[in-house]
């Protein structure tokens, strides 16, 4: 089997069939109809100090979501390409992130372990989640320097 990704100098290969590109260039969509599935993209960084989590949303403010948009229309525009500088492969990894985290939280998941009983050919969405991890962690094995 071909790994979905390869490193050549400073650009990250992408070996991925024209159905996996249209997958992955539906994501951003997927992610804009579904909205933050139980507030899963949408944390609070200091839970227990609203003063403190006050100045934190002061100092963001909507920077994070602006940054998603960004790394969701690198993907639109880069699904199609053979290869892919860095940054653009990073955008690609977060925003499959964002996705596995709305499906899990459209399946309920909360804990480690629901591979155990996760059956891919029944439900096509456990299918995505676990492929969308797969793709996942072959970007971020490409984008690790070895060694």
């Amino acid at each position: 089997m071909t790994q979905p990704f390869s490193r050549r100098g400073d650009r990250v290969r992408v070996h991925l069939d024209a159905g996996t590109r249209e997958l992955l260039a539906s994501l951003p969509e997927l992610l804009e109809q579904s909205g933050d599935a139980d507030s899963r993209l949408d944390y609070r960084v200091h839970a227990d100090d609203p003063a403190a989590e006050a100045r934190y949303r002061e100092l963001v403010g909507d920077s994070l979501d602006d940054l998603r948009r960004e790394d969701r229309s690198v993907l639109r525009r880069a699904a199609a390409a053979d290869t892919l500088d860095p940054e653009e492969a990073e955008a690609w990894m977060r925003v499959i992130g964002e996705a596995r985290l709305v499906l899990a939280g459209r399946l309920g998941i909360v804990a480690d372990g629901w591979e155990d009983d996760a059956d891919p050919e029944r439900n096509p969405e456990i299918a995505l989640l676990t492929y969308l991890g797969y793709l996942q962690d072959r970007l971020v094995a490409v984008l690790t320097p070895s060694g």
